[in-house]
């Protein structure tokens, strides 16, 4: 795969800042408070250097179980990709009650709470996707969410080990409770340069191959 620029990367960085802004004002609706959103951290590494920095970065450790949600999309204009939303195990219950309410019982919440997180990845990603989808001018269609616990070891054991990963890391912030969240977007080398592509085509950087103007 390509090396990308900095000036690319920093457009990758714009696209996803209005993309995930999009998505924190809807989340924002759901929990019936201000969400705040820092400036994403964008980068594209391979699974097991993801893997092992989500091994030393868990407060809990390797044995940290982490909520993963995750949505397969596939763009009109040629690349797939699988979305990722991840938190930690314990700030997805937290999210969870902020969104049925203070006064709902710990076991609702627990009952209630595959479905609730289902809904929320539904809304976050779905809202950043169809964000990226209307920059880029295409269509994208997307499966139904999949919400599951893994530790940061087996996280991506179901995805191939030649996916490269485009890491988006957000910080969340409500109003007593500060969460620290990732958006993983898994793609195979030519979907990823496709997608890189659609980024330079946005903010008109030279395609692959072009020269930079002098």
């Amino acid at each position: 795969m390509r090396t990308f620029s900095e000036l690319e990367m920093d457009a990758l960085t714009e696209a996803f800042n209005l993309s995930l802004g999009e998505a924190a004002n809807t989340f924002s609706a759901i929990v019936r408070e201000e969400i705040e959103l820092s400036v994403p951290t964008i980068e594209i590494v391979s699974r097991e250097e993801l893997t092992l920095r989500l091994e030393s970065t868990q407060p809990g450790g390797a044995a940290e179980r982490l909520c993963r949600i995750n949505q397969h999309f596939d763009a009109a204009s040629g690349f797939q990709t699988d979305a990722l939303l991840l938190f930690p195990e314990h700030g997805s219950l937290e999210i969870v009650r902020r969104m049925l309410g203070d006064d709902t019982s710990i076991e609702h919440i627990t009952e209630l709470e595959q479905d609730a997180l289902a809904e929320i990845g539904n809304i976050i990603i779905n809202s950043c996707m169809s964000s990226l989808a209307n920059l880029f001018g295409t269509e994208m269609s997307g499966s139904l969410p999949r919400v599951q616990s893994r530790t940061a070891r087996t996280l991506l054991d179901d995805k191939a080990a030649t996916d490269v990963i485009l890491v988006a890391r957000i910080g969340m912030t409500m109003a007593a409770h500060n969460l620290s969240g990732f958006v993983l977007f898994i793609m195979d080398v030519p979907s990823i340069e496709h997608f890189m592509d659609q980024v330079s085509r946005l903010f008109r950087l030279p395609q692959h191959g072009e020269s930079q103007p002098s």
